[in-house]
């Protein structure tokens, strides 16, 4: 849990640099660094190429100190080879229609950043994931907070405090004033970041047992190789839409409005990050624990007892967000992005599938069957390129949310389905779609009332009645979901005093 919650408290921190950016940003260098970062989970996936969670099987019943040397070994020796490669295509790439779309042509030192941030997350992974494994979450959230924070502190420095100290005469700092380079900056701020990281692991990483096993490596690339499969198809669900479904099917040639759009998109994306930053949280702490209880007895009941409690979560998350979108509609600050808020509750319900899915992946990772998580993930893919092909040059960017909420439902459904035929797992179904429906169903009854009776001209406007409106919802559920699982709230050791 403690993992989880470092984990918010890090995403939340840079989450705030989102109203920093858009305050500052014009709409085209916005889209360009969002179009940049969709790009990079898929770079991560290839660098890391499933070996955290490999590490996690084998160092359950391998010798941990060879299974910890022949991980990090690898991926030392791949990640050098793959930042050396992406190096020597720096002048395709940055010249290529997909570089001019991100914003890096002309500008060879932000592919150089971006390159070695990537290289430096890669480096870290095993680390982390060595440090989640012996149980030691004070120093796990250390290292991950101080990277935030020197992330942050750089932005800052560079887009806020250098303009002005540039302007009172100091000419030795960079002129940022006029706009230029800006996105630039925020890449070196973040390559800055993720570089301390690395530092902070120095000590740990020296400790390691340099040596590398080659029938235990092949054993774990048999098992990790399919799971990049999983990640590159997942992602093309998750950030392809901003990467290149956008760009490749709006309708024009226009690169500027493209950018804009992707902007537009981008910015009102992260109005569903708490859902992502739990999502993110529940893996991180889930993972090591579900490979532990495998080992004790049959956890199965437990599985099914912490869906239950993690879909009730992403619930009370869905209706924090969209019942209140007139008070964080002030997190896009810029009224520009106002009008793109109507794909917030579809991303919403669309990352709910997706957490809902990640938790139900445990049953492929568990008997080893990988490969069918492979073929899962491609077959949303392709139903991805599918839909966005057909939705958004008929809807926009309203079509790519859409398509990405379908993705993640049929997704959701495939896994369960196969699931319970090689894993079955006793999970409180009726229960799990009643929350889930009655939370929906609770947005779009508001939504019509908002729109018909309480604020008819504006959905958007922060008023006292359909703020006091959702709230009375909010309780409602809040009542209801209490009255159904009493008992449940009873055994909670802190929560449970108070349960009558």
């Amino acid at each position: 849990m403690f993992y989880g919650l470092s984990n918010i408290v890090s995403k939340l921190l840079n989450y705030f640099l989102t109203p920093f950016y858009l305050t500052i940003l014009t709409r085209a260098s916005f889209g360009e660094m969002s179009n940049v970062y969709a790009y990079i989970p898929f770079a991560n996936i290839v660098l890391t190429y499933g070996m955290e969670t490999a590490f996690f099987r084998f160092a359950q019943k391998e010798n941990k100190a060879h299974v910890l040397g022949t991980s990090t070994i690898s991926l030392l020796l791949s990640t050098i080879s793959i930042t050396i490669l992406l190096l020597m295509l720096r002048s395709p790439v940055i010249n290529s229609y997909a570089g001019e779309l991100a914003g890096l042509n002309g500008h060879p030192t932000y592919y150089t950043y971006v390159i070695l941030l990537m290289a430096f997350d890669a480096l870290t992974a095993i680390p982390f994931a060595q440090l989640r494994l012996e149980g030691r979450p004070v120093r796990y959230a250390a290292i991950r907070i101080a990277g935030i924070v020197t992330t942050i502190f750089f932005n800052i420095f560079f887009l806020a405090i250098c303009p002005k100290l540039y302007a009172s005469g100091h000419h030795w700092l960079p002129d940022l004033q006029s706009g230029s380079d800006q996105t630039g900056y925020i890449y070196l701020s973040n390559m800055l970041g993720s570089a301390l990281t690395l530092v902070l692991f120095l000590p740990q990483i020296r400790k390691i047992e340099w040596k590398f096993d080659t029938g235990l490596w092949k054993q774990m690339m048999h098992y990790a190789l399919p799971l990049i499969v999983v990640g590159m198809a997942g992602m093309v669900n998750e950030t392809f839409d901003r990467a290149w479904f956008l760009p490749q099917f709006l309708p024009g040639d226009n690169m500027e409005a493209k950018k804009e759009i992707i902007a537009l998109y981008s910015a009102n994306y992260k109005l569903a990050i708490l859902i992502t930053m739990f999502i993110q949280a529940f893996r991180l702490g889930a993972e090591p624990f579900f490979f532990k209880q495998a080992e004790s007895g049959d956890p199965r009941k437990m599985y099914a007892r912490i869906m239950k409690l993690f879909v009730i979560m992403l619930c009370f998350m869905f209706l924090f967000v969209s019942l209140y979108l007139n008070v964080w509609k002030a997190f896009l600050r810029v009224p520009f992005y106002y009008q793109g808020m109507r794909i917030v509750p579809v991303l919403l319900l669309a990352n709910m599938f997706l957490g809902i899915y990640y938790n139900l992946t445990i049953w492929f990772k568990l008997t080893d069957r990988t490969k069918t998580g492979a073929v899962i993930t491609i077959i949303t893919a392709v139903l991805a390129f599918l839909l966005n092909y057909w939705w958004i040059p008929v809807m926009g960017y309203y079509g790519a949310a859409l398509a990405t909420m379908v993705c993640y439902f049929i997704q959701m459904v495939i896994c369960y389905v196969w699931g319970q035929k090689y894993y079955p797992i006793p999970y409180h179904l009726p229960k799990l779609i009643t929350y889930m429906g009655l939370a929906v169903g609770i947005y779009y009854v508001f939504s019509w009332l908002n729109g018909q009776v309480l604020s008819p001209k504006d959905i958007y406007a922060l008023k006292p009645l359909p703020l006091a409106v959702a709230t009375a919802f909010f309780a409602a559920y809040a009542w209801f979901i209490f009255r159904m699982e009493k008992k449940e709230f009873a055994r909670f050791p802190v929560i449970g005093k108070f349960v009558r």
